[in-house]
């Protein structure tokens, strides 16, 4: 049989060929579908197959009755909304009673009035269609709250009765129930939250106020947490309340994490810089108004850098947790003596990372100074022991600075400020060590910091340095062999100032690089304007410092200068530090063959004060050595430089490399290293750095 989906559908059952004729009569002008079964076993099956919204079925048939088929077609599942009408004779009470007990929708007695029959049944399907619509609508609204985590209730004043959704028991973790009484809610919240939820309700049911609350369930040991919105309102004349629940706990997860993510540090799980300026406020107020002290150490990890470069970030992150770690064990309260031992175990000392290689604690509470020397001094030895990472052995130490409230500073700034000052004392006295704030070393951080912003401006203008020139000497000849270039810093208030006083401030700030650059470009020009002006093709030696030299394109900047000021390279001579090019041989052996291919001069520099190998010297391209003036100062009366001094120019000779020897003063000096066989001097005994209008006057 073909069925018409979008028609109502009418399962007519009777065993009585006639009677069904006479129903299909009578509805046949209805825009319905209809089929028939003549028995209770044939009914079943069409009602598997087809779902009718209407089924009429009569009670007296042979083999099942009508009331066992009704039952059976109950037991089948998704046919609540299906319409099952009890066509009967019988008009005992105990029959219809039975009907609806098997699960009839209604029922209708014979003989059937025809006329009336079909309103009657256009009347029952469209009842049957308002209860479908109900149960999709109920079921939709169940999945949304579901979906959405939203439960609800009501609360009858006059009654005292309510009901509550399926879902609001599923937040709870409960089996279903119609209602959840205030006493049995009571014992699933959170008893922290018992006080809100109480006094909220009490409100609604006294005052008929209108509420919204967050609190928590706590059910089985698992914790919900929960918005509540609740209206009343007055309907038909009674009061009545409206609830509705929101499981917020993925929300309050997702708070959680950010504010996580906020305030803590990911790798090392410690507070971030944001949570401990919070901490700090907080101690500094509480040490005001107890009139105590509080102790901050500033702690720096010394050369971490070289970790990360040596062994790579995965070993250098996994090495900023295990020494956080070390922190946290050194200043567990109860170990600390001098602090007030009614708050040990409070969590009172603070550690934080405050941003990369910087860690702090925060001491409260401090009665004695020493105790606070005592945390350093652990924390000190605890970094003497190296760390196990990855099969790899590392060696590290930290540098702490510490700084008091009030004694120091009297707000968070300052003393932070104050802390990071004495830090970087440490690390000026070697590393290693812990140092307390003093004014005296803050005014000389200051002038330091100052004189930085003026070493910045001074590169920016460019016209506040200059360079001097010392000649070197040919000791057989006594004639010029070149010059060296010295830089100079006309200070607009300090007036000229060697590179004593600037130097080592713009290797630590890193402005050495770009002042570098300025001195090769600048020397050049010189020597080029030399050539040009007197004929003078002198050689100029050009200093780099540490980090000049460890830029990979140190051969580009060599590159521009010559072209710049057309030198040719052979007047150009490269100073190398013996430290700096002993760090990678191999980078090294490849940087100084790049050079020595322009045709540039090549010499190394306080030769004998760093790590002075025979191996190296065989393979680098270079042209001379320098002696350290260090070796020259007492050359006269110690055997011992004397005899390095000789070692340096005997060596030099057998690798066919020309000598330099710096700081010569005095006569006895140049004649004990004529002696010795050295070729080339420089010093104040021939001439002191001039500048170039100098020289032009008195040297050529």
């Amino acid at each position: 049989m073909q069925i018409n989906k979008l028609l109502e559908t009418v399962l007519i059952v009777d065993d009585d060929l006639a009677i069904r004729m006479l129903m299909k009569q009578a509805l046949s002008d209805q825009s319905l579908q209809l089929i028939e079964a003549e028995s209770g076993e044939q009914a079943i099956e069409l009602f598997k197959e087809y779902s009718p919204e209407l089924t009429l079925l009569d009670v007296n048939m042979g083999g099942m009755d009508g009331f066992d088929c009704c039952k059976k077609l109950r037991e089948l599942p998704n046919n609540d909304h299906l319409a099952i009408v009890m066509v009967t004779g019988l008009e005992r009470t105990e029959d219809i009673e039975k009907a609806f007990e098997v699960g009839a929708t209604d029922f209708m007695t014979k003989p059937l009035t025809w006329p009336l029959f079909k309103h009657r049944v256009r009347y029952i399907l469209k009842a049957s269609q308002t209860v479908r619509e109900l149960s999709i609508n109920r079921n939709t609204l169940a999945r949304a709250q579901s979906v959405a985590g939203l439960g609800s209730w009501t609360w009858d004043f006059k009654t005292s009765r309510g009901s509550c959704s399926e879902e609001v028991c599923r937040i709870i973790g409960i089996p279903v129930q119609p209602f959840i009484s205030f006493k049995e809610a009571i014992s699933f919240i959170h008893p922290e939250d018992r006080d809100i939820y109480k006094h909220a309700v009490g409100a609604a049911l006294r005052e008929k106020e209108n509420y919204a609350i967050e609190y928590r369930f706590f059910h089985k040991g698992k914790i919900v947490h929960i918005a509540e919105r609740a209206e009343v309102s007055q309907e038909n004349g009674h009061w009545h309340i409206f609830g509705i629940l929101h499981d917020i706990s993925d929300r309050k997860n997702s708070e959680e994490k950010i504010t996580y993510y906020a305030y803590y540090d990911t790798l090392t799980k410690l507070p971030n810089r944001r949570l401990f300026i919070n901490q700090l406020q907080l101690a500094i107020a509480t040490a005001k108004r107890s009139k105590k002290k509080l102790a901050l150490l500033f702690i720096d990890l010394d050369q971490f850098k070289q970790v990360n470069d040596s062994f790579g970030h995965h070993i250098g992150d996994e090495l900023l947790c295990q020494a956080a770690d070390r922190i946290k064990q050194c200043v567990r309260t109860s170990d600390i003596v001098g602090l007030d031992s009614g708050i040990v175990g409070s969590d009172i000392n603070k550690v934080a990372r405050l941003a990369g290689d910087e860690f702090t604690v925060l001491l409260t509470e401090v009665e004695e100074i020493e105790s606070v020397a005592m945390v350093a001094q652990r924390l000190i030895n605890a970094f003497r022991e190296p760390f196990y990472i990855a099969s790899n052995q590392i060696k590290l130490s930290i540098s702490i600075g510490i700084a008091f409230y009030p004694d120091d500073a009297g707000n968070l700034e300052l003393l932070l400020q104050h802390a990071d000052v004495a830090m970087y004392h440490a690390k000026k006295m070697g590393r290693d060590n812990f140092q307390f704030f003093s004014m005296e070393i803050n005014a000389s951080l200051q002038e330091k910091l100052t004189l930085e912003l003026d070493l910045k401006g001074a590169l920016q203008a460019s016209d506040q340095f200059i360079l001097h020139y010392q000649p070197k000497i040919n000791i057989q000849t006594q004639n010029i062999t070149g010059f060296e270039a010295l830089v100079r810093w006309q200070h607009p208030t300090r007036g000229l100032l060697s590179p004593f006083f600037f130097i080592e401030l713009a290797e630590t700030s890193g402005l050495i690089v770009e002042l570098g650059q300025w001195i090769l470009v600048e020397a050049c020009c010189q020597a080029k304007k030399w050539q040009e002006s007197f004929g003078k093709s002198y050689p100029i030696a050009v200093n780099l410092s540490a980090k000049q030299f460890n830029k990979k394109y140190l051969p580009e900047q060599v590159v521009q200068a010559l072209e710049e000021s057309n030198l040719s390279p052979e007047l150009l001579e490269i100073e190398i530090t013996e430290t700096a090019i002993v760090n990678d041989i191999e980078e090294t052996v490849l940087l100084l063959s790049e050079l020595k291919k322009l045709g540039v001069k090549l010499s190394i520099d306080d030769f004998g004060t760093g790590h002075s190998s025979l191996s190296y010297l065989k393979k680098f391209p270079i042209d001379t050595l320098k002696i350290d003036k260090s070796f020259v100062d007492d050359i006269v009366v110690n055997e011992k430089d004397a005899a390095i001094a000789r070692t340096i120019i005997q060596l030099a000779a057998n690798l066919g490399l020309s000598t330099v020897a710096e700081g010569i003063e005095h006569l006895e000096q140049k004649n004990i290293l004529q002696m010795m066989g050295c070729e080339q001097m420089q010093g104040y005994l021939f001439s002191k750095p001039l500048e170039p209008k100098q020289i032009e006057e008195t040297l050529f």
